[in-house]
């Protein structure tokens, strides 16, 4: 048997150090690479939706009353605001769900043969708002479009659309963004499936925006949307999930 000169058995033993080195790096790498693997993550957008209905509904409504001077402006918006008043009553709204507005004063001033406004006032004009509010929403729906009937009896009403909002929100997004991560771990789990995996730990969770619609709307803003014209609703919300995949 030959025995290696010194200089070889230096090459031998580099050669060596080289392959165990190699061996050792390689099968760290593969535990990185596995690692790597199991940490890969699967991003999943999850939704739930729900029809609800309006609990409040509010509208307001505005008269405007004229005349030479401010005492006779006056007396002719109290006699249209107390015919408001009666016309609201007659439909069995309470009182504590009638509101009036400060009034509104306001001057107008003459103007000369040139069009132009002189510093003598003309006449006084008075404006005063109501508000009705009340859970029973389909009657202030109604109230808003029969309250018109009062220009027939020369009230000068101007009156507004009314809103309808319902107040437990925050428990109807507690309770859809409960649904909406369950469908977005299901999923997960049905996209892992088809990849020979499984789905393992949660690694991000965000909210979406809330959007409150219309019902049978399909309407969404980057924003969120929150309707109040329609008194029935529908209310949905999105999750965006990352999930492990373990394999």
């Amino acid at each position: 048997m030959r025995i290696p000169s010194a200089n070889g058995w230096g090459l031998f033993l580099l050669g060596a150090t080289l392959a165990l080195g190699f061996v050792v790096a390689s099968n760290g790498i593969g535990k990185a690479l596995v690692a790597m693997r199991q940490d890969q993550g699967i991003k999943v957008k999850g939704t739930a939706s729900e029809d609800i209905g309006s609990t409040l509904g509010s509208w307001s409504g505005s008269i405007k009353a004229k005349a030479p001077t401010m005492e006779a402006a006056y007396q002719e918006l109290a006699g249209e605001v107390a015919k408001l008043r009666a016309f609201v009553v007659e439909r069995k709204f309470a009182p504590t769900e009638i509101e009036l507005s400060s009034i509104g004063t306001n001057e107008i001033y003459a103007t000369d043969k040139d069009g132009r406004r002189t510093n003598v006032v003309e006449a006084y004009e008075l404006c005063q708002s109501m508000t009705v509010e009340s859970p029973r929403v389909a009657d202030v729906e109604t109230l808003s479009r029969e309250v018109t009937q009062l220009l027939l009896e020369g009230v000068a009403i101007q009156s507004g659309s009314p809103s309808f909002q319902n107040q437990d929100i925050e428990s109807i997004k507690l309770r859809l963004l409960e649904k909406a991560t369950q469908n977005g771990y299901q999923r997960a789990q049905t996209l892992a499936a088809g990849s020979g995996g499984r789905v393992g730990k949660l690694l991000s969770a965000s909210q979406g925006v809330f959007q409150i619609v219309p019902r049978g709307s399909t309407d969404v803003s980057d924003y969120g949307n929150n309707d109040t014209s329609a008194i029935e609703k529908s209310a949905k919300a999105v999750v965006t999930l990352e999930f492990a995949v373990e394999r």
